[in-house]
């Protein structure tokens, strides 16, 4: 059995926070999230310089609200985020 699959077996660490980006679960390992972050899980591998991305959350500590670029959100369990790449026009 490989460490990954045990990691997994086992859940999550205490210091862990358990987070869902656009319906998939997630495990970031501290609770400031940024939006930088969140888009690179949402879509993993993206450069492409004209895209941004439309990022809202719920159930973060204080609320729900919108990320923007250059900014972090306080994450908990249950936290969950809604991705959208947007183009320039």
């Amino acid at each position: 059995m490989t460490a990954e699959v045990q990691a997994v077996q086992k859940g999550p660490k205490a210091r862990d926070y358990e987070i869902v980006i656009n319906g998939t679960p997630h495990v970031v390992d501290n609770a400031d999230v940024t939006y930088g972050q969140v888009a690179q899980l949402a879509f993993p591998g993206a450069s492409d310089p004209d895209v941004t991305y439309s990022v809202a959350y719920r159930k973060a500590h204080g609320g729900s609200g919108t990320l923007v670029a250059g900014g972090s959100v306080k994450v908990k369990k249950g936290t969950s985020f809604n991705v959208t790449p947007t183009t320039r026009s």
